[in-house]
């Protein structure tokens, strides 16, 4: 392995560790029950199961969370396909982040058995890039230093009873506890899908 596959890595695992810190203590400031997922959760869904960075649960709701570490400027409107990230003289093209954690809000609403609208999509990205050629709607978009300010006024809100909350919880640990065996079940997809694209390349020629 290289430095150019290595550190991307690295970067992008201390910034969802630094993520989970401060939903901790923006939950501790909250008060009241909630849980935050150790590392990534894995859901499953039609075609296999998919990986969200992190998982928030609260009285207020469920929140999904799809990390970014980048540098340089991002450059993106909500519907479309594909966003753009600029520095250091070169461009980068990178799937639409809001359309990708839609999928995972849509397949954690089903795992935990609740309504899409108690389920929240959040991107955050490192706090070194430049967010400010981002289209901003519905969706929660920020940086991982804005994330309590994000979810501030989400976070008065009360959509679970105390027995929901539990029962959400305990679904959280145990999908958590469980992320190791389906981590490869979802690598082995990525490299199927890889794979299946590089023979319709093939073909079309």
């Amino acid at each position: 392995m290289t430095e150019d596959t290595d550190l991307p890595k690295l970067r992008g695992k201390e910034q969802e560790a630094a993520l989970r810190k401060v939903l901790v203590n923006c939950c501790k400031s909250a008060g009241g029950l909630s849980y935050v997922s150790p590392s990534a959760v894995y859901f499953p869904t039609e075609n296999g199961v998919t990986e969200t960075d992190a998982v928030l649960i609260h009285a207020s709701g469920v929140y999904v969370f799809e990390c970014k570490h980048m540098t340089g400027a991002v450059s993106g409107k909500l519907r479309d396909r594909m966003w753009t990230k600029t520095g250091d003289g070169r461009v980068l093209s990178f799937q639409n982040p809001v359309i990708q954690n839609r999928r995972h809000k849509e397949a954690a609403a089903g795992f935990f058995g609740i309504r899409e609208g108690d389920c929240i999509s959040c991107i955050v990205f490192n706090d070194g890039c430049d967010l400010s050629r981002v289209e901003t709607g519905q969706e929660l978009i920020g940086k991982t230093a804005d994330a309590a300010d994000l979810l501030q006024p989400y976070l008065k809100r009360t959509v679970f009873s105390g027995g929901e909350l539990e029962r959400l919880i305990k679904k959280a640990e145990k999908a958590s506890a469980s992320a190791g065996k389906y981590a490869e079940l979802h690598a082995a997809g990525i490299r199927d899908a890889k794979q299946r694209r590089k023979t319709e390349k093939k073909r079309g020629r």
